[in-house]
């Protein structure tokens, strides 16, 4: 009878994710906020019951790595390279990167000036997860903004988490590596980027050749074991993910001269977007499960501690400073505005605060700072998706429904996007 309860309570959990994702869109509140209050509701009604909840650290990182996975794919796969994208796509690298390094010297130099700790290292190590911009927030928060603006905060955030990813890695192979950390890293991004081409392209040649139906999990398993076993071989794997997704949404670009003749684009396009289907699918189900879960092992009342909202409060300061003048220096005759307070912290800083080796943790460095940041981070994208410029309520209808995916064409959209502001 347990089974039967278990099975209905993750049958309902899934249909108020998609009701949320239904209200978030129409109060502009991002759906992770809606799913960690619902995990941190479930968390209060075990406790009151005296029901004992297992140890779920270890299932909310695998399923975090699984939803990274996703989220990235997902990501690539709304991509579109084009010649008038190349300065947007630049601009969008140069900001993550910029950013990621101004927000996590800053953060160290603040946990290492209140004397946190006196080793700059762990104080570097520490500030890290805390300065990368989490897609899986960012992505299903801006679908409404207008196409420059969204597909900038996509590109951004989904640098952020692979450029996050890589330097945590890097400062983490630091103590041993006898001063060759930059022939290590080099040589390991050069590697693993000319590996995820060739890699793409047998892929996708398979992709097109197989005549079973059951086609769509053995290629989304064979991403995950390539993207676990670059993990146990120390390589930037989220590469891989991110070039296959570009490359199957971009055939016109990754296929020409004589590879026209060997990748048959109508065959590729047929199956990519049930890929496609598939892939939304999935990432939306382990991120459902991911926040829910991590909004259980929030503690509520450690988020109020003192020492917790003065460094909290500290760190967003210094997060949304950097973020600042960084997105002035590139957009200097634009308004900042609403990208400046797009930067919410979520799945990224979680996996690797839980990466963080034991001996490099610090003490007063805890959770709670961290579930401090996310939902402070959350909070201010909130108020920047709520002032932002929008499109009427039928305008939004029509967009909700029109398919992107077949129309290259979307000056409907730049048009009413530029004429109607809140």
């Amino acid at each position: 009878m347990e089974s039967y309860y278990f099975i209905l309570g993750l049958s309902i959990l899934i249909i108020f994710s998609y009701f949320f994702d239904i209200i978030s869109k129409k109060i502009k509140i991002p759906s992770v906020l809606l799913l960690m209050g619902t995990g941190i509701l479930i968390k209060n009604i075990f406790e009151q019951y005296e029901i004992h909840l297992p140890e779920l650290r270890e299932v909310v990182n695998v399923l975090g790595l699984v939803g990274l996975l996703l989220i990235v794919l997902e990501a690539a796969l709304e991509l579109k390279i084009t010649r008038e994208k190349r300065v947007l796509i630049t601009k969008a690298f140069l900001t993550a990167l910029l950013i990621l390094l101004g927000t996590s010297f800053s953060i160290a130099y603040l946990i290492y000036s209140m004397g946190l700790t006196h080793d700059f290292y762990m104080a570097y190590i520490n500030a890290l997860p805390l300065s990368v911009v989490s897609s899986a927030i960012v992505i299903p928060s801006v679908h409404f903004l207008d196409e420059e603006k969204k597909e900038f905060l996509i590109y951004e955030s989904t640098f952020s988490d692979i450029l996050g990813i890589i330097a945590f890695d890097i400062v983490l192979m630091m103590p041993g590596s006898n001063g060759n950390i930059l022939g290590k890293v080099g040589g390991n991004i050069i590697l693993t980027v000319i590996a995820s081409f060739l890699i793409g392209y047998f892929l996708i040649f398979l992709f097109q050749n197989i005549k079973t139906k059951i086609k769509f999990f053995l290629f989304l398993s064979i991403l995950t074991s390539l993207f676990i076993a670059g993990k146990i071989l120390h390589l930037s794997s989220l590469i891989l993910i991110l070039i296959f997704g570009l490359m199957l949404e971009n055939f016109d670009v990754f296929f020409r001269g004589k590879l026209q003749k060997i990748y048959k684009k109508e065959i590729i396009e047929n199956v990519k977007e049930q890929f496609k289907l598939i892939t939304f699918e999935m990432a939306f189900l382990i991120r459902t499960f991911f926040f829910i879960l991590f909004g259980m092992t929030i503690n509520i009342e450690g988020i109020f501690y003192e020492n917790v909202y003065i460094i909290g409060g500290f760190i967003l300061l210094l997060t949304f400073l950097v973020r600042y003048f960084n997105l002035r220096i590139f957009f200097r005759d634009k308004s900042p505005f609403p990208e400046v307070l797009m930067a919410p912290r979520g799945l990224i800083t979680i996996l690797l605060y839980y990466k963080i080796p034991e001996e490099y943790k610090i003490p007063y460095f805890s959770q709670e700072v961290i579930t401090f940041v996310i939902l402070g981070s959350a909070l201010f994208m909130v108020f920047g998706l709520l002032f932002s410029k929008k499109t009427t309520k039928e305008e939004f209808e029509l967009y909700e429904n029109f398919d992107h995916a077949h129309h290259e064409d979307n000056s409907l959209w730049e048009e009413l996007y530029e004429n109607h502001e809140k």
